[in-house]
């Protein structure tokens, strides 16, 4: 990293930074030129069209992703750069819950919980099971430690999960599409989980998400991403109001606009025959 970048995250409360991001995945450039930061402490949310990159930035803080150019900084290391020793180590600050939670479906809900803890730390049972079953009372689902994975809602396996991410007091969590599949409420539980685990842990938050709604109440800055770039960015409820073609795409959920309804294709005439018939 070069003198100026040091400079400029040395100054910086972000907890994030990424810089002239450009990724390209076979013939299609996910970023290009992507510029954004992560305040500490703050619950940010990524929000763009699908296909355009949100979980593939994601991929990209946790160093399973190089960058083809540009930079990625996560809490003043440069994570294309690290060692294995490194990256396993930055790995081990972040919490990721997944979108369908992923839990062991052969392990009960303390044993997932358990999982990280008896994969990367050597503790003694008794303090495993202590650790565990404080971060269960912390999601509410102390009460549940023996259940397996088919027997919780989908509200509760998320939580499960979120319990899990927490399980190593991490300084940020990734939330990958944290919403999906939840009933009113569920999804009430969620959000109330992310805000009060942001507030008395300290952590810093970013959610990949698509409901405005949610969003809304739960998100201090909202990054709007699309065709590679950064197209908006702001609190939720002003950007709802900002008048740009992509907010009012997007926000109001109409299909035509900077996002097209049609996919690149051939001249329609031509590619059904009919180009240069006569009548």
């Amino acid at each position: 990293m070069n003198a100026a970048l040091a400079n400029q995250k040395a100054s910086s409360d972000a907890l994030v930074q990424v810089r002239g991001l450009r990724t390209r995945i076979g013939a299609k450039m996910i970023f290009d030129g992507l510029d954004l930061e992560v305040p500490r402490g703050g619950i940010t949310a990524i929000m763009g069209p699908s296909g355009t990159g949100k979980t593939t930035l994601l991929r990209h803080l946790t160093g399973q992703l190089r960058p083809d150019a540009g930079n990625v900084i996560v809490d003043g290391e440069d994570v294309a750069g690290l060692s294995r020793r490194a990256l396993f180590s930055l790995r081990e600050r972040i919490g990721f819950l997944f979108q369908n939670s992923a839990l062991l479906t052969d392990f009960n809900v303390f044993e997932n919980v358990a999982f990280p803890l008896r994969q990367h730390a050597k503790l003694p049972e008794e303090l495993v099971r202590n650790i565990v079953l404080t971060k269960l009372q912390a999601v509410g689902l102390r009460g549940a430690a023996r259940l397996m994975p088919a027997e919780l809602s989908g509200g509760m396996a998320r939580r499960v999960a979120l319990a899990r991410a927490i399980v190593f007091d991490p300084m940020l969590i990734l939330y990958d599409e944290p919403f999906v599949g939840l009933d009113p409420i569920a999804l009430n539980q969620v959000l109330r989980l992310i805000r009060t685990l942001n507030k008395t842990l300290g952590i810093t938050s970013i959610l990949v998400a698509h409901e405005l709604a949610a969003i809304r109440q739960v998100a201090d800055r909202v990054y709007l991403i699309a065709n590679g770039k950064l197209v908006a960015q702001g609190a939720p409820d002003e950007l709802v109001h900002q008048d740009s073609p992509w907010t009012r795409q997007f926000f109001g959920g109409e299909a035509d606009g900077p996002v097209p309804f049609q996919y690149p294709a051939p001249d329609y005439a031509t590619e059904l025959g009919f180009a240069g018939r006569h009548s």
